[in-house]
């Protein structure tokens, strides 16, 4: 099936208007303060992301995100349990999304929280997947190629360039900030279990939650896909006691 640069740009066009855009980032961490949970996050850049879009730092918008501004485990939004902390501060310095967060450590029910911070201070969790709604965007099939011609200068890319991006965010409103297992490889994983940090079950939500993420809504609920994601899954797992075993 093939598609017109029109129904490209509609589509690309639509999903900013309808669906949250999560993009996962292997940042860089500084652990602010161990006593009080906050660490600082490089959250964004202007980088070529796998999906062959950049977004620019100077369009990031903080208005819905000032009121609550959440950090979650994995976007998962229906369960109170599913809050890890608060972004405490968020701004943009140097073409970089800044967001320091509070793991919420000081709340003995929130294992998940005291968990998450032990892997991110002990070097095991280097990543998280900011959540946003894109509010003004220009594609590489756009009819009017002036407005996407003029990013990419000032991009300083080449329309030709293998880093020639497909979309190209230019406002951007910040929803959340969650902590993300996919960006744990499994060697991270494995050493973070035989540290004593994570037991089974926690590898196997780990695998659980890897495959929610890097799978597509249709597969998700297509009961055909079910066996397929088992074994993604059960080979995630085999990977992470592979490389336990080696550690």
């Amino acid at each position: 099936m093939s598609f017109s640069t029109n129904q490209l740009t509609e589509y690309f066009k639509k999903r900013s208007e309808d669906k949250l855009v999560r993009r996962h980032v292997a940042c860089e961490v500084r652990v602010i303060d161990a006593a009080a949970g906050t660490v600082e996050y490089i959250a964004s850049d202007e980088t070529l992301d796998s999906y062959r879009e950049v977004i620019r730092a100077n369009g990031w918008q903080f208005d819905l995100f000032a009121k609550n501004s959440p950090f979650l485990n994995a976007h998962q939004y229906n369960d109170i349990s599913k809050v890890l902390g608060k972004v405490i501060e968020f701004y943009v310095s140097k073409k970089r999304l800044i967001n320091v967060v509070r793991w919420a450590i000081d709340v003995p029910e929130n294992t998940d929280a005291i968990k998450g911070f032990a892997m991110t201070q002990a070097g095991y969790l280097p990543a998280v997947s900011v959540g946003f709604r894109p509010t003004k965007m220009v594609t590489m099939w756009d009819t009017d190629k002036e407005g996407y011609a003029k990013e990419l200068e000032k991009l300083d890319i080449k329309a030709d360039s293998d880093s020639a991006p497909r979309v190209i965010y230019q406002k951007q409103q910040q929803i959340e900030l969650s902590a993300v297992p996919i960006g744990a490889n499994p060697n991270a994983v494995a050493k973070a279990y035989k540290a004593g940090i994570l037991d089974d079950a926690d590898l196997d939500r780990f695998s659980a939650e890897q495959e929610r993420l890097t799978s597509s809504a249709a597969a998700i609920q297509d009961e055909h896909a079910a066996r397929a994601r088992a074994h993604r899954r059960r080979s995630f797992l085999a990977e992470i006691h592979r490389k336990i075993k080696r550690t």
